[in-house]
């Protein structure tokens, strides 16, 4: 998920339920129980001293940081050798330590993470299946399977009329159906 984004809804204060990326959800099933990957989810994230902590109990400290706000925080080659989770864990065919790469909007990041593990946003998001993803759906059903343009200016413009035609037929099976009443806008023949 998108820290700037994240950032932007607090400094709007509005109480947004943004689902996590799926690295950096929670996995149901622990580490013991199977023998997934690791992933950063699995790592825990120190904001007051700014490293991870992975599974193993090694601390993944900060070595580089960009001009952009990315940071890379990497753990020790010789204790990563030696750990259990090694196999599971380090992606390095060279045998170099486990790196997390995040931005400095990993605090953020973080809180959303622990937010939406609560059976209450849970059901809020629950929410989005209803409300937005038809929609989606029902323009896929129609024929639109991607953009013919490029560009945020063009797509945006593209996408809006395809919206637009969407609401438009939705309008006109209301009218048909006689959901629309006339009293509202005299759309239906009297």
């Amino acid at each position: 998920m998108s820290g700037d984004n994240l950032e932007a809804l607090k400094a709007v204060d509005l109480d947004a339920y943004i689902a996590t990326n799926k690295g950096e959800k929670k996995n149901k099933i622990s580490l013991n129980e199977s023998n997934r990957k690791l992933t950063k989810a699995d790592f825990v994230f120190n904001e007051q001293a700014d490293y991870f902590t992975c599974p193993g109990g090694q601390t993944l400290i900060l070595k580089s940081t960009s001009k952009d706000g990315k940071k890379k925080y990497q753990g020790s080659s010789e204790t990563c050798n030696n750990c259990n989770y090694q196999n599971r864990c380090c992606k390095s065919a060279t045998g170099r330590a486990r790196t997390i790469n995040t931005d400095d909007k990993e605090p953020i990041r973080q809180q959303m993470n622990e937010k939406m593990e609560t059976a209450e946003s849970k059901e809020i998001y629950k929410q989005r299946k209803i409300i937005v993803e038809p929609v989606f759906g029902q323009i896929k059903n129609t024929g639109f399977k991607g953009f013919s343009v490029r560009g945020k200016t063009k797509t945006s413009g593209e996408f809006s009329l395809v919206c637009a035609a969407h609401n438009i037929k939705k309008i006109t099976k209301a009218l048909f159906k006689g959901v629309v009443r006339s009293e509202f806008g005299k759309l239906v023949p009297a």
